[in-house]
């Protein structure tokens, strides 16, 4: 029988190892023989030392996979799907034995124990498994989810609760009271973390909700601005259509006499009086923009601007109504978002230490159907690498992510009609854009 329990315990190990693959869809290392031999070996060992061993075995297993898969770069991923199996692992192990004990109660012979053990053992093997399978796959869906931290901690959780109840129960194996009270316990932790899960990404859920209504009220308060914008724009216009001819009628007698300086002095009047030139000059071009979701982005980036009294000059002089087909509108977007976002920050820096700050944005697309986007921005007297500022986690900014011009390489590593340059003329930063038209 020994053997039996011995091949029982390496397939249950190499099962480990299959389901940990299986899930992660990683490539199985053919050269790292030996490490998986380790495994097998210090797994086989711990089983014949009780739980407290096995967590070793657990720890062991956990760094060396990640040491052997740190190119994915998915310590989370890799860590939960392991704490996953060991902790199914566990508690299939848990019942396992208190059905062995309540067997031993009946005062069966030692030779009908070992057989219902093994039967139990190839038994739970089969279980093990097909849990293993269709669970795992909700399990990888959460670990590479929008809630992966939240979940992987749950995870552990339960690990450690399940590893916890395992060794007291080993040391104590009092049957029934104790059994039933680890079995409700282990129940309960388990129902009350998955509530608590269900919970927090519910709430997560409403809160980005009102994000959502929150931005929208913005892009409608943006939108209004814009349309009220015109309606002033327009009025002006009217107003100064309206009365330039007795303007000009009293201005007359002041050019013809020479009187240049009293000439100058009374339009300069005027236009205060009569014309907001920076109000005038809020929004130019921007009619001319006819995607939606690009006049949209425009719009709140300008908005953002004025209100944070950023000089800025916006230049769109031709009729943009279609961008490359094979472009997605929302990568576009993004990729403007955020090039003004950083112009924004600097700014915004510049303006902080009384520095002179000042944006230039060009849109423009040919009659080829080639789209270009230019933003440039003064920037602060400090050395640039332009290598280095494209990398991700990278920022010239306190408390920052640096995550913006990688996350605009990944958006551009999509199109191979896509051109993104940087360059940092002296006290400017310069981001192009260039879509040409697919052959």
């Amino acid at each position: 029988m020994t053997w039996l329990y011995l091949l029982a315990i390496l397939l249950s190990i190499l099962l480990d190892i299959v389901l940990f693959y299986r899930l992660t869809h990683f490539e199985v290392i053919k050269n790292k023989f030996w490490v998986y031999l380790c495994i097998l070996v210090v797994g086989t060992v711990c089983t014949f030392y009780g739980y407290k061993a096995i967590l070793i075995y657990n720890l062991i297993t956990i760094i060396i996979l990640n040491i052997i898969h740190r190119k994915n770069n998915n310590f989370t991923l890799i860590t939960g799907v392991l704490i996953f199996i060991f902790s199914d692992d566990l508690i299939i192990e848990f019942f396992r034995g208190i059905l062995l004990d309540i067997i031993r109660n009946f005062s069966v012979s030692k030779d009908i124990v070992e057989r219902v053990n093994l039967i139990c053992v190839f038994c739970f093997f089969i279980a093990n498994y097909l849990i293993g399978i269709y669970v795992g796959k909700f399990v990888i869906k959460k670990l590479i989810g929008k809630n992966f931290r939240i979940f992987f901690w749950i995870l552990l959780y339960l690990y450690l609760v399940a590893l916890i109840i395992a060794i007291v129960y080993a040391e104590t194996k009092n049957v029934p009271p104790v059994t039933i009270f680890f079995i409700s316990f282990l129940t309960i932790q388990f129902i009350f973390s998955i509530g608590l899960y269900y919970l927090m990404v519910k709430n997560q859920k409403v809160l980005l909700k009102k994000s959502q209504q929150d931005k929208l009220i913005k892009e409608q308060k943006q939108l209004q601005d814009y349309a009220e914008y015109l309606e002033k724009s327009e009025d002006e216009l009217r107003a100064f259509r309206h009365d330039y001819r007795n303007m000009f009628n009293s201005l007359k007698i002041s050019a013809q006499e020479g009187d240049t300086k009293e000439l100058i002095q009374k339009l300069d009047e005027y236009t205060k009086a009569n014309l907001n030139a920076k109000a005038f000059e809020k929004y130019r071009d921007v009619n001319h923009i006819k995607i939606k979701s690009l006049k949209s982005i425009i719009i709140a980036k300008l908005t953002e601007m004025y209100g944070s009294d950023i000089p800025y000059n916006f230049e769109c002089r031709d009729d943009i109504t279609k961008i490359p087909n094979n472009i997605n509108e929302l990568d576009l977007v993004r990729i403007i978002g955020i090039s003004c976002d950083n112009a924004i920050e600097e700014s915004k820096e510049l303006l902080e230490r009384n520095k002179e700050a000042h944006i230039e944005i060009m849109i423009n697309s040919n009659d080829n159907g080639e789209f270009e986007y230019e933003i440039q921005n003064k920037r602060r007297e400090s050395k640039i690498s332009l290598k280095q500022i494209q990398q991700r986690g990278y920022s010239t900014k306190k408390s920052h992510s640096g995550v913006g011009l990688a996350n605009i390489n990944n958006i551009k590593n999509k199109y191979e009609n896509m051109t993104i340059s940087y360059e940092v003329p002296k006290e400017y930063f310069d981001f192009y854009l260039v879509i040409e038209p697919e052959e």
